[in-house]
């Protein structure tokens, strides 16, 4: 650990001259050149494969030895809560030493693979250091290094290595992804919570190409206050209110020439309307807050992606911005029980994200696997990849407990029952839900339904299935085996509708 350590100081003593240069860019010449936005961050670790992931701005990465970081290091140079790397409110990516031991050195390698330790210099701990596309962070020694990239290369990310099996769902799902992303016009998500309404959203802007930045704005955590409001969405200058240090690019700026996502589009407050109206159609004021009376500032160009988990008719929003949504192209995402099937390759990418993250290597046996393919996910994909988490946390810290710990560690249908079981009971529910699949005979509600013919449908039939769904017609539809114009035929047939 000492050598490893001494390695980087020497690059601290190397590049004393450049001290000046440690929290901000030198713009004493009176030219501040452009900022390097990086798009993507690679992991280095020893003895580990190298992770690639793209940052994403509406996430924080903490590095470090402690399980709940977001990338763990197990070398014993790097403390436990090393440091930490997010973007700042002026959108510029910004690298916190939190106050580790043995500290952290950022540098700018000439030439891959020949950076030597005079080019690296320690990091002042508790202060704001801005990192760019090409700059390296050590992690109290050379063998655990974080480097920021330009764009996410095309053979990088955190993903198994084996090929995917997919439903005919996800098949249509990846098909509408790539249409989307080779037009420019509106598309509007709409899906259940979970089912990765965000995630289908960044991958339009990837594949789309387009130079700027993918930016989230979460339509339900909005400030009413109108100055906070714009602030938000078009920024303030610098000591534009007490506390206002840095300038600070508002979220509609910040997306031009990029992607504008509005998530949970349903809840935009009516002024967020009125100044996203302004901006779709170019009129309007749209100077940040503090700026003078005369500020002049084109209105930003960007992508725009909405989402919500009701249809727009539903919404409280103005109809013209409802009409400006729904002006362009229309994904539905298939809820979890719509593609079953893909719950094993899910499983499978959720271990390859822990065990390159945060070093978690684990297996679930076929029964464990088969038991999560069987069950009732009303939290979707993302309790689905919750549920994989914890359960692998919890069993690896038991068998660390218990000394039986082995690579991989394996996950049992014991396990995964116990968690789940466990969770309900927190959720003020029966120890055994009945959505949850059991060994022997499986309850009622994982059995798949004994299909009939649709003439054959009483109004019990269709009106259990509707409790089943909680109202879902689609969905209802699925559940018993027939088309949605069918159920609806056959509803109204029997006076449902």
């Amino acid at each position: 650990m000492a050598g490893g350590n001494k390695d980087a100081a020497g690059g601290a003593e190397g590049a004393a001259g450049r001290k000046g240069r440690e929290h901000e860019p030198d713009t004493s010449s009176g030219w501040n050149p452009p900022y390097r936005e990086p798009k993507a961050l690679r992991v280095q670790r020893e003895g580990i494969e190298d992770l690639v992931s793209p940052l994403y701005p509406d996430r924080a990465y903490i590095f470090g030895r402690s399980p709940e970081s977001t990338v763990v290091f197990s070398h014993e140079a790097v403390s436990r809560q090393h440091g930490r790397l997010s973007l700042r409110e002026d959108r510029r990516w910004v690298y916190r030493d939190l106050d580790s031991k043995n500290g952290s050195y950022v540098g700018r390698p000439e030439a891959p693979g020949k950076e030597t330790r005079v080019r690296f210099h320690r990091l002042t701990p508790s202060k704001d250091r801005v990192l760019e596309a090409g700059d390296m962070v050590l992690l109290g020694n050379s063998r655990s290094r974080i480097t920021l990239l330009a764009e996410m290369p095309l053979e990088g990310g955190a993903r198994p290595h084996t090929a995917p099996r997919v439903s005919s769902a996800t098949v249509q799902l990846e098909r509408s992804i790539d249409r989307c992303a080779r037009h420019p016009l509106p598309v509007f998500l709409r899906g259940d919570s979970g089912t990765g309404k965000t995630f289908i959203a960044r991958e339009i802007h990837r594949r789309g190409g387009l130079e700027g930045s993918f930016v989230i704005l979460n339509c339900g955590r909005l400030p009413q206050d109108p100055a906070s409001l714009t602030s938000e969405l078009l920024g303030h200058l610098k000591g534009a209110y007490t506390g206002a240090s840095l300038a600070r690019v508002g979220k509609l700026y910040g997306a031009n020439g990029g992607t504008l996502f509005l998530d949970e589009v349903e809840f935009l407050p009516r002024i967020a309307q009125d100044f996203l109206v302004d901006v779709l159609e170019g009129t309007g004021s749209l100077a940040p807050l503090g700026a003078p009376a005369d500020f002049r500032e084109p209105p930003p160009r960007f992508r725009l992606i909405s989402a919500s988990k009701v249809p727009l008719r539903q919404t409280d929003l103005r109809p013209d911005l409802a009409q400006r949504l729904a002006a362009g192209d229309f994904i539905i995402l298939p809820t979890l029980e719509e593609r079953r099937e893909d719950i094993p390759h899910l499983v499978a990418t959720f271990l390859h994200r822990l065990k390159v993250e945060q070093q978690y290597d684990a297996q679930l046996t076929p029964e464990a696997l088969d038991f999560l393919a069987r069950a009732s996910w009303p939290g979707q994909i993302r309790e689905l990849e919750s549920t994989v988490r914890t359960v692998v946390a919890r069993e690896a810290a038991q068998q660390s407990l218990d000394g039986t710990a082995s690579a991989p560690a394996l996950i049992t249908l014991e396990a995964v029952r116990s968690y789940l079981e466990q969770r309900a009971l927190g959720f003020g529910g029966a120890p055994a839900p009945p959505h949850l699949p059991r060994t022997g005979p499986a309850p009622v509600d994982t059995l798949a339904p004994v299909r009939k013919r649709p003439s054959a449908l009483t109004a019990q039939d269709i009106q259990e299935a509707l409790a089943r769904q909680r109202g879902n017609k689609t969905r209802t539809a699925a559940d018993l085996g027939i088309a949605l114009n069918t159920l609806k035929a056959r509803m109204k047939a029997l006076g449902l509708s």
